[in-house]
């Protein structure tokens, strides 16, 4: 990433964050590995995608739940291709549309303010797509996988990276402290049953890779990172908030040792159309 976009990234993202989040942030990324999300997403995670999905200069990229654009703009910067992302954050949108023109990506860089269970772009319009640790809040999972496969071209790649939990009945406590006390939604799956929701939607799936020491650190290190700043984020959100980001990144760690949790690549090519 060259110097002006990283600068002009940077910029953008810490008029709209705020002095805690900033705090937080400077504790769990190097500036190299820091692309723009309040999430697990590294620089190594869309390398890699990029890399198995064979993403070059010929593609034109789907990113589904695209936040405020940073993999949109570091996959657009390191493989050449464009990159269009669709979000229903209209703020994340205008951060990501200034990254890109800041950047002077602009016109490999679009950005949409759209419900992608309903998608503003013809059949085939794409030959990839992506999707970086968001689809948990969609309860339709399978209608969204076919608005995706339709906007994909035939044997169009779709790499979808996302938390696979292992929850029953009896985790009421577990979801209360993972949904924040119910203020995040939280639809989860198992890594089973998101290839079954895949392949009902029309996808073949190439390859499913699970991550787990490196997501373990990931939410360590912001589990770490807002413990260490909670009297900043008591002050910003009010005691209650800032107690739940705790409580989830606490209850998220607890899954993962527990084999329970984790982070699946699922990386697939459209078939015939379900």
């Amino acid at each position: 990433m060259t110097d002006s976009s990283l600068d002009a990234r940077y910029r953008a993202l810490h008029r709209l964050d705020s002095p805690a989040n900033r705090a937080i942030r400077a504790d769990i990324w190097p500036p190299e590995d820091d692309i723009g999300q309040q999430s697990f997403i590294t620089p190594r995670y869309v390398d890699e995608l990029a890399r198995r999905a064979g993403i070059g200069p010929d593609d034109h990229v789907l990113d589904v739940g695209s936040g405020a654009g940073g993999p949109a703009l570091y996959l657009a910067e390191t493989t050449g291709c464009r990159v269009t992302g669709i979000d229903p954050n209209e703020v994340g949108v205008e951060v990501a549309e200034g990254l890109a023109d800041a950047a002077g990506l602009g016109d490999r860089l679009r950005f949409d303010c759209a419900d992608a269970m309903r998608m503003p772009y013809a059949d085939g319009t794409f030959t990839a797509a992506l999707s970086l640790n968001v689809v948990n809040v969609i309860e339709d999972k399978v209608g969204l996988f076919r608005e995706v496969r339709r906007v994909l071209g035939q044997r169009g790649r779709w790499a979808l990276l996302t938390g696979t939990f292992e929850l029953g009945d009896g985790d009421d406590e577990l979801r209360r402290r993972l949904t924040r006390d119910h203020t995040v939604p939280l639809h989860d799956d198992t890594a089973e049953r998101y290839r079954a929701m895949l392949v009902e939607a029309g996808f073949v799936v190439d390859e499913i890779t699970e991550y787990v020491s490196d997501f373990r650190t990931q939410i360590a290190r912001w589990g770490a990172a807002n413990r260490a700043h909670i009297d900043a984020l008591r002050a910003e959100q009010g005691a209650t908030p800032a107690e739940r980001h705790l409580a989830y990144f606490d209850a998220y760690l607890e899954l993962v040792d527990a084999g329970r949790a984790a982070n699946h690549l699922f990386l697939t090519t459209a078939g015939s159309p379900p």
